[in-house]
């Protein structure tokens, strides 16, 4: 038994029917024959039941302390039943992209079952061109950027598909934990005991009093939001509904590194501004742009090198979208700027923040919060801390294969919130950048208009500015 983390943890308690916390992925699959194709599902089956014992995503769950005192146990369970975890949908004629999007957002929309293993893998047929697709659905809780590549690489190949029997005997999954009532309760409390001895120490590296580095991490995290003009409000930040919009666009890393070169900038600054130059047209278009630049939270990774463990090790950094210059290249620069001083506070919360503290009652907090959260008045009156979310995570560089299948596209599904319905989440993978876009549909029903503006902002930034560039708000 292994205490949930309290950022994990978070994920668990804010969850509701409008806002559930899973991530996602897409692969979209060749298979090197019809025969291959027809048998993909029943095969790939049979590979997830002989890999349970590769990662402990396969088979933890997560118990609950009784009447909810503290974070919870993660525990694992004596039976994963494949029949639910695996899946097999079949997308109506022709099988377009569209129709593929459209089957991922249903599928992204509703909750996992908490009393099992938080995870689901869904073999997608029916696509043009004789592919298929996969759709894996994982809870954050848990799992990161990172770990959820661990995660995947305990039931892909990657560079080649592997010959029969090459990948070698799965161990065998771990023991089966059934605790009991008290026992759960034994092991939260002793877990809230050892935090709160942690505590002095805590302080002390903090700054020498509990109180004082209270008054340092406040003012850190103050400075994330407050340089510059207030966060505005737009269309896209408003209480959201459970139902999902999604769509992928691709493009050449090659190109996009190119264009961080051209403009002494890094990948993740020219992510962020397409990203940016997107939201802006969508904005224009239905006349709500706002004078007041856009915010992102940008997620940054605090895991070292070498961490395999299965939890949450991000930070955040809030960086200015610069939407009121009207120039893309303008825009860039700017925004290499804000990044530039957005890691440096971002660093310094990071070095204030433990990453667990003692939990007791937190969940009924958390859990009243997220009911509050659900009420529109709410969200509509509260400062907003970003606009959007914007993430961008390495992924493999060498093809991967599924079941003898080559994944041809690797597209991330992400999480909306209350008050920022839309998430771009940017994937590398074997030389291309797969941007996907993850909405509440009752802010974004359509997600066309701005996918085609990511394509509009590379192609502007994949050529030399024009003299004179603009800078004006609309």
């Amino acid at each position: 038994m292994n205490p949930v983390k309290a950022i994990d943890a978070a994920f668990l308690q804010l969850e509701s029917a409008a806002t559930p916390m899973h991530v996602g992925a897409l692969f979209v699959l060749e298979p090197r024959t019809a025969q291959e194709a027809r048998t993909f599902f029943r095969r790939f089956k049979q590979e997830i039941g002989r890999s349970l014992g590769r990662s402990e995503i396969f088979t933890r769950r997560v118990a609950t302390l009784p009447f909810g005192l503290a974070n919870p146990i993660w525990v694992t369970t004596a039976h994963v039943d494949l029949d639910h975890h695996v899946r097999r949908t079949v997308l109506p004629e022709p099988g377009t992209q569209r129709q593929l999007e459209e089957c991922v957002a249903d599928l992204h929309t509703p909750r996992m079952d908490p009393l099992r293993p938080l995870w689901e893998l869904h073999v997608i047929e029916g696509l043009q061109a004789g592919r298929l697709a996969l759709y894996v659905k994982t809870h954050h809780a848990g799992l990161d950027g990172a770990s959820a590549q661990l995660f995947l690489m305990s039931f892909v190949d990657a560079g080649r598909p592997a010959a029969a029997g090459a990948r070698g005997k799965a161990p065998a999954p771990p023991p089966a934990e059934e605790p009991t009532t008290r026992e759960l309760l034994a092991a939260g409390l002793r877990h809230q005991a050892g935090q709160f001895v942690q505590l002095p120490a805590l302080a002390r590296r903090l700054g020498g009093s509990a109180i004082a580095s209270a008054r340092d991490v406040r003012s850190a995290l103050a400075s994330l939001t407050s340089g510059g003009p207030p966060t505005p409000r737009t269309p896209l930040n408003v209480a959201i509904s459970g139902e999902r919009s999604f769509a992928s666009i691709a493009c050449d890393l090659a190109l996009v590194k190119a264009i961080a070169r051209a403009h002494d900038a890094t990948v993740n600054d020219v992510i962020m501004a397409t990203c940016a130059g997107a939201v802006r047209r969508w904005l224009v278009r239905h006349d709500a742009l706002p004078e007041q630049p856009l915010k992102a939270a940008v997620p940054v990774s605090t895991r070292a090198a070498g961490n395999t463990d299965h939890r949450i090790q991000v930070s955040f950094m809030s960086v200015s979208l610069h939407t009121d210059i009207g120039s893309a290249h303008a825009r860039l620069a700017a925004i290499h700027r804000s990044a530039l001083a957005a890691k440096h506070t971002a660093a310094k919360v990071n070095s204030m923040l433990p990453e667990d503290l003692p939990s007791l009652g937190l969940p009924w907090l958390l859990r009243g919060l997220a009911g509050v959260m659900n009420r529109p008045e709410v969200i509509d009156r509260l400062p907003l801390p970003t606009n959007i979310i914007i993430s961008n995570v390495a992924g493999p560089s060498v093809p991967l294969f599924v079941a003898g299948a080559r994944a041809v596209t690797y597209s991330p599904v992400s999480i909306p919130y209350h008050g920022c319905a839309l998430n771009i989440t940017v994937y590398s993978y074997d030389g291309k950048l797969f941007f996907g876009l993850t909405a509440a549909r009752n802010a974004l029903p359509d997600l066309s208009d701005l996918g085609d503006g990511v394509r509009t902002e590379i192609d502007l930034l994949s050529k030399p500015p024009r003299k004179g560039g603009a800078r004006k708000p609309r």
